[in-house]
């Protein structure tokens, strides 16, 4: 089958587009795979580093009654960091997983 030069143009597009999609979404994995590595890497340095450990409280029956003792702070914050660094994956992940048009059009709307 014989094709015009303007269909052959459209579909070296085409294929160029998918390419370029495809190098984007292979980078993007890359540094998001980095990224997670060295924060998993940060958090557990966090976590040890901690001053002391948890002492056990008078309520131990209780599940959480361990982070009402005052060492307890680093336990928290390693928490509120795992949380804050979930969201923004969890946001990434959703960015990186629109249609390949929505960002095309993303692209050119912004100067």
């Amino acid at each position: 089958m014989k094709y015009t030069s303007e269909e052959a143009l459209a579909e070296i597009m085409r294929r160029s587009e998918q390419i370029t999609i495809l190098r984007e979404n292979r980078r993007a994995c890359k540094r998001f795979s980095a990224a997670a590595g060295a924060l998993f890497a940060v958090l557990v340095l966090v976590i040890a580093l901690m001053p002391g450990k948890a002492g056990i409280s008078p309520a131990g029956s209780v599940y959480g009654a361990f982070l009402l003792s005052q060492q307890a702070g680093g336990y928290v914050l390693a928490s509120v960091i795992a949380f804050t660094l979930g969201v923004a994956v969890t946001l990434l992940c959703m960015k990186l997983k629109q249609s390949p048009q929505k960002r095309k059009e993303n692209r050119h709307e912004t100067p």
